[in-house]
């Protein structure tokens, strides 16, 4: 059983101009024993993956 699954996890910011994506449908598994990293290029996403992980977003996010 994985300690942690995530399917399609997208996340938007909600602007007076609409909704704009920062994040589209991220999935990955975690099982107990496992080491993982999340790389990718600065702005990509990588923080606010973690945030929305931890149930740290604002009043503006969409998840």
């Amino acid at each position: 059983m994985p300690l942690l699954d995530i399917r399609n996890l997208t996340i938007e910011f909600l602007t007076p101009d609409g909704a704009v994506k920062a994040v589209d449908r991220v999935s990955m598994t975690l099982s107990e024993g496992e080491i993982r990293g999340l790389v990718g290029e600065s702005g990509s996403g990588k923080s606010l993956i973690a945030k929305a992980i931890c149930g740290i977003t604002k009043e503006n996010w969409r998840v």
